[in-house]
C-alpha cells in the first residue's frame, strides 16, 4: 500500500489502543489512519522535544501506583516523595509543576482507598482479590506473509489504565481514571475493544519505539473466567463499574461494535483539519491545512518546543494566570467546583442559539416566537432569575439575528472549526465562531457573548475579545474566504434589557485592524510560547479555577479576597462564558 504524502516507513502493522474506536466527529480520517500505523514515520522526521514541564495529567499518578504497587513502597512515602519532589519526578522525565504533584497526591489517597473499598465488596460478593500487574495485556495477531485489504500483516491491541488479576488468573480488573467524577459510561466501542484484549491478551513486556513486535500471535496460559472494568474519579474518589463480561461476552461485544469502529478508523479517506494536526505525522504533505507564515509576526520560542495549538481561549486563560492554562486547559485538572451563575446563563444561551441556527431549512430568529422563561429553565435547567435574563438576551437576539431574511441558497455555518498553521512557529491555530455564514458573496464571523455589564467604551473590541482579533487575522491569511476585502467579523453582545443589546462590525479587509489584530495577538501568544514554568498569577479568576484546589496561592488569594456576594460581581466583564473548546 503506498504511503501518504508527508509519512514515510512501513504500514504492515496495525496497533489499536481502545480510545481509537471512540467515535470522533472532529477527528480527521488521515490523521487516525496514519496514527493506526506506528511505523510510519513523518517525512522530513520531526525530532523529538522534551516539554519543559510535564504535560501527560496521569503520568505522576502512574509513577506513584507502579511505587505503590510493584515496589511495595506505603502510602504515606509515595506521598512524602512526591512532596520532596522540584523537577520530575522519581528524576526521570519532565519537571512536574508544584500543583500538578499536589493533586496527585489527592488522587492517590482517594485512588487507594476507593480500591480498597471495591475489593470488600468484591470480597462479600465471593470474588477472589485482584493484585497489580506488571506487564500490560496485549492482544496480537499472527503475522501473515501477504496483506490483507488494509494493507495490513500483522494487528496489535493494547491498554491504558490500571490492570490487576487475581492468583488464580479467573479474574482479571481494569480501572481507567478520570480527571473529575467516574465516567458512568463509555463509548460501545471502546469498551468492546477493552474487553477483547482484557479476554484474550497476555502480559507483554513494553518494548521501544517503533520496534517490531514478535511475529507469532499473544498466547495466555490461564484465560479469565470473568473481564471487569471500573471508572474511577481522581477528584472525588467515586467509582462506576461499566463493564462485567465473560469471554464469550467480550468477544461478542468486540465484534459487533469494536471491529466496525476500528475498520473505519484505518481505513476512511479524507482530511479535516483541526485538533487532530497537532499529532499528525502527515502535516508536510497535508494540502487541505492552511499555511499562514507570520500570521501574526510572532518569534519561534528557544530552545524549540514540540508543535503545539492555540486558541483565544488559550490566551485569555493564559493571560489571566499561566498556571491555570497548563493545569486546567492542558492538564485538564478539574476540583469539581460549580460554573458561577453567568456562565450557566451564557451557556444557555449559546445552546439556545446553536439549535435554532442550525435548523434546516434557515430561518431567522425575528420569525420565531420570543422564548419564555420557563422554556428556557427546562431545557437548561437554570434557577429562575437566570433563566428569565437568558429569555431576555435572547428576545434581543431576535432583532440582531444574522439568519433574518437571509437568502436559502446562502452558507450557514454552527460553530464552525477554522484551523491553520504557522510554520515557522510550528503552531496548530484553532477557532471555533459561533456562526459564520454568507451574505451576497460575503463571508462573516459572528462571535456572541452574553454580559451582565455593557461595553466598555474605553477598551478596543479587539483587545477586550482576542477571538475577534484572531478571526482578523484568519480572514486576512485567506483561512476562511477568498478575500479579506469581502469580508466582516461581527460581535454580537447580548444584555437583558430591551434595547441594550449592541452588535459591532470590523473589516479585516483594513491595514489598521490587521496592524491591530496582530499586535494584540502577539501581546497575547509570545509569553505563553516562551513560558517553560506557568507560574501562579494570583486574581479574582482563582475563585472560578477549577485547579486552585491544588495551588498554594491561588488558595491564600481565595481566603485573603472573599467573592463578592453580588451575581454582577461573579460576570466576567468580558462575556459570561467561555468559548467552546
Amino acid at each position: 500500500m503506498q504511503n501518504l504524502p508527508g509519512v514515510a516507513g512501513d504500514s504492515w502493522l496495525i496497533r489499536a489502543s481502545p480510545r481509537m474506536a471512540r467515535p470522533d466527529d472532529a477527528a480527521c480520517p488521515t490523521h487516525r489512519r496514519t496514527a493506526l500505523r506506528p511505523l510510519l514515520l513523518a517525512d522530513p522526521a520531526v525530532p523529538f522535544r522534551r516539554p519543559p514541564r510535564e504535560e501527560f495529567g496521569f503520568g505522576p499518578l502512574f509513577t506513584a501506583l507502579d511505587l505503590l504497587e510493584h515496589e511495595g513502597w506505603s502510602v504515606e512515602r509515595v506521598r512524602e516523595e512526591l512532596r520532596r519532589t522540584h523537577g520530575p519526578f522519581r528524576g526521570w522525565g519532565a519537571p512536574v509543576h508544584p500543583a500538578h504533584l499536589a493533586w496527585t497526591a489527592h488522587a492517590l489517597e482517594r485512588y487507594v482507598a476507593a480500591r480498597t473499598r471495591e475489593q470488600a465488596a468484591a470480597a462479600e460478593a465471593g470474588l477472589p482479590e485482584t493484585k497489580p500487574v506488571k506487564q500490560p495485556w496485549t492482544w496480537r495477531t499472527r503475522r501473515t506473509d501477504a496483506p490483507d485489504a488494509r494493507g495490513a500483516r500483522q494487528y496489535e491491541h493494547t491498554l491504558w489504565g490500571r490492570m490487576y488479576a487475581s492468583s488464580d488468573g479467573r479474574v482479571r480488573d481494569l480501572w481507567l481514571p478520570s480527571m473529575g467524577r467516574a465516567k458512568t459510561d463509555r463509548p460501545d466501542a471502546e469498551l468492546g475493544a477493552v474487553a477483547q484484549v482484557m479476554a484474550f491478551g497476555a502480559p507483554t513486556p513494553r518494548r521501544k519505539q517503533r520496534a517490531h513486535p514478535p511475529p507469532t500471535a499473544t498466547e495466555s496460559a490461564r484465560l479469565p473466567r470473568l473481564v471487569r472494568v471500573f471508572d474511577i474519579g481522581c477528584a472525588d474518589g467515586s467509582v462506576e463499574e461499566l463493564l462485567s463480561a465473560d469471554p464469550a461476552e467480550a468477544r461478542q461485544r468486540f465484534r459487533d461494535d469494536a471491529v466496525p469502529a476500528f475498520v473505519t478508523a484505518a481505513t476512511e479517506l479524507g482530511v479535516q483539519p483541526g485538533e487532530s494536526c497537532v499529532d499528525c505525522k502527515a502535516i508536510a504533505g497535508c494540502t487541505e491545512l492552511k499555511r499562514a507564515p507570520r500570521l501574526w509576526g510572532g518569534r519561534p520560542p528557544t530552545p524549540a518546543r514540540q508543535r503545539r495549538s492555540v486558541s483565544a481561549w488559550d490566551l485569555r486563560l493564559y493571560a489571566e494566570c499561566p498556571a491555570q492554562y497548563h493545569l486546567a486547559r492542558r492538564l485538564h485538572l478539574n476540583d469539581l467546583s460549580a460554573e458561577d451563575r453567568g456562565a450557566r446563563r451564557g451557556r444557555a444561551v449559546d445552546a439556545w442559539l446553536d439549535a435554532e441556527h442550525a435548523d434546516r431549512p434557515v430561518r431567522g430568529c425575528r420569525d420565531r416566537a420570543t422564548p419564555e422563561p420557563t422554556a428556557v429553565r427546562a431545557r437548561a435547567g437554570l434557577d429562575d432569575a437566570s433563566a428569565r435574563e437568558a429569555a431576555g438576551m435572547l428576545a434581543e437576539h431576535r432583532l440582531l439575528c444574522p439568519l433574518n431574511g437571509l437568502d436559502a441558497d446562502e452558507q450557514v455555518l454552527v460553530q464552525h472549526r477554522v484551523t491553520a498553521y504557522v510554520p515557522e512557529l510550528d503552531i496548530v491555530v484553532l477557532a471555533v465562531p459561533d456562526l459564520v455564514y454568507t451574505h451576497r458573496g460575503r463571508w462573516i464571523w459572528r462571535e456572541t457573548k452574553t454580559s451582565a455589564r455593557p461595553l466598555w467604551e474605553r477598551e478596543a473590541l479587539l483587545h477586550a475579545y482576542p477571538q475577534l482579533a484572531l478571526g482578523v487575522l484568519l480572514f486576512h491569511a485567506g483561512a476562511l474566504g477568498d478575500d479579506p476585502r469581502r469580508s466582516w467579523v461581527e460581535l454580537e453582545h447580548l444584555r437583558e434589557g430591551h434595547g441594550e443589546s449592541r452588535l459591532e462590525t470590523i473589516d479585516p479587509g483594513r491595514a489598521e485592524n490587521v496592524d491591530e489584530a496582530r499586535a494584540v495577538i502577539a501581546g497575547l501568544s509570545q509569553p505563553l510560547l516562551n513560558d517553560t514554568t506557568y507560574e501562579p498569577r494570583t486574581g479574582r479568576h482563582c475563585h472560578g479555577c477549577q485547579a486552585r484546589t491544588w495551588c498554594r496561592p491561588g488558595t491564600a488569594y481565595v481566603t485573603d479576597h472573599p467573592r463578592p456576594p453580588s451575581p454582577d460581581a461573579r460576570t466576567s466583564p468580558r462575556g459570561d462564558a467561555p468559548p467552546h473548546a
